[in-house]
């Protein structure tokens, strides 16, 4: 069998989410990071996927193209050794929770991006860890280019940002209701608990040297009032990282 390869985007929580799941697996695969923009026609080409909107995290596995981070995470259930992430008997609550998960992270992507558009620092923060910092000034322009991209991308000046906030906030008072101080959201450790908690590193990111951001980056994704409102739940997604995230698939500088 040939050692899976697993393109992503180093801070994106897509990508974050599928990485835990197969760290989690202890699959041993290969990283590659994905820039916006310069890396989409080489991803389309690979994909063979050339209309349309084309996103990562992707992994490529013994002729296999697995194009979204949750069924990477199903196929790591399939692949690894660690316990499931998917247990039969709780399939729809883990839907149920990966859905409200990816809501939160559209709308935080939304006001996160918004705030880069406006900051240089965040713009050069950015760019992948590989990127020597002697160059990254050079590397502005290319900077501003991607987050212009990601606006577009997904029509990001189109949101409210106010209504992102209210709906970030009905998402988080929500998990506080049905968490109610327990360790994990089911009666086990599942993928839930890895999209929920990844979500929540766009409220105030984790630290953790899995995710190695600089203080531009880390105001980049931080919504000040609700991570002083919620942070019962920070301070559940920071032991939860601290207990089960391992440090296999880090994402440093040869990462995604």
């Amino acid at each position: 069998m040939s050692r899976p390869t697993f393109v992503a985007a180093w801070f994106s929580p897509w990508s974050e989410r599928a990485r835990f799941a197969l760290d989690h697996h202890r699959i041993d695969y290969r990283e590659e990071a994905y820039v916006p923009v310069l890396g989409e026609p080489l991803l389309r080409l690979r994909t063979r996927v050339f209309r349309g909107h084309i996103t990562v995290p992707v992994l490529f596995h013994d002729g296999r193209v697995i194009r979204d981070s949750v069924e990477i995470a199903r196929y790591a259930d399939r692949l690894g050794k660690g316990a499931p992430l998917f247990p039969a008997s709780a399939e729809a609550e883990v839907g149920r929770y990966v859905e409200l998960a990816t809501g939160l992270m559209e709308a935080a992507r939304a006001l996160s991006i918004s705030r880069m558009a406006r900051d240089e620092a965040m713009q050069l923060e950015n760019l992948p860890p590989s990127v020597p910092a002697r160059l990254r000034p050079a590397l502005l322009p290319l900077a501003r280019l991607g987050t212009t991209f990601m606006t577009r991308k997904y029509r990001l000046d189109t949101r409210d940002p106010e209504q992102d906030r209210a709906n970030i906030r009905r998402g988080l008072e929500r998990l506080r209701t049905e968490l109610r101080g327990r360790d994990t959201l089911l009666s086990e450790f599942t993928f839930a608990d890895i999209a929920v908690a990844v979500s929540l590193t766009m409220v105030r990111p984790v630290e953790h040297p899995i995710i190695p951001l600089g203080p531009a980056m880390r105001a980049a994704f931080t919504e000040p009032a609700l991570a002083e409102e919620f942070g019962d739940l920070l301070a559940w997604r920071d032991k939860l990282y601290a207990e089960r995230r391992s440090l296999q698939g880090a994402a440093g500088p040869a990462a995604a």
